[in-house]
């Protein structure tokens, strides 16, 4: 195999672990926000826009490490890779692996203070503003490391 055929294996393979790893803890974290909302919602129906409205945010926030893995995802495909061919070939994997698994944890750990909540919401919705607010304080914190997952990959892509 050429080496500049290795160094794209390296990209692609990077790639697929990227957004694969990346994708399946955001997808954990955001269902198990449905699924909390969706019991919230069958204990208290009438507050079922309060409880909509937490989930639906704190998702949002849920999807970021899975969006960082996909400009990962993106670079390494697009981006021209420089250097020794071997090497580059083990840091496009690198650095796939390390977003990938960077946004693993982050994705599943906002889910959780998503579903705790849209659980907080159903049963004291007088306390919505309160509980939306620690969720968001919660989920910043918790995601703080799949930006350093990011600079990482951002560094092994470029350099």
């Amino acid at each position: 195999m050429p080496d500049a055929d290795l160094a794209r294996f390296g990209a692609f393979l990077g790639a697929g672990l990227s957004m694969g790893l990346g994708a399946i803890g955001a997808a954990y974290g955001i269902g198990l926000a449905a699924g909390e909302g969706c019991k919230g919602i069958s204990r208290q129906p009438y507050v079922s826009g309060n409880i909509l409205k937490t989930m639906l945010i704190g998702q949002a926030v849920t999807e970021s490490p899975a969006l960082f893995s996909l400009i990962v995802s993106i670079m390494l495909l697009f981006t021209p890779l420089k250097g020794k061919e071997f090497i580059t070939f083990f840091a496009a994997i690198s650095a796939g692996l390390c977003m990938g698994s960077g946004a693993f944890g982050p994705g599943i750990g906002a889910g959780l203070a998503n579903a705790g909540a849209c659980e907080g919401v159903s049963a004291n919705p007088d306390k919505e503003a309160v509980i939306m607010r620690m969720m968001l304080v919660g989920q910043a914190v918790s995601q703080s490391t799949s930006i350093y997952a990011l600079v990482i990959a951002l560094l092994l892509i470029m350099v």
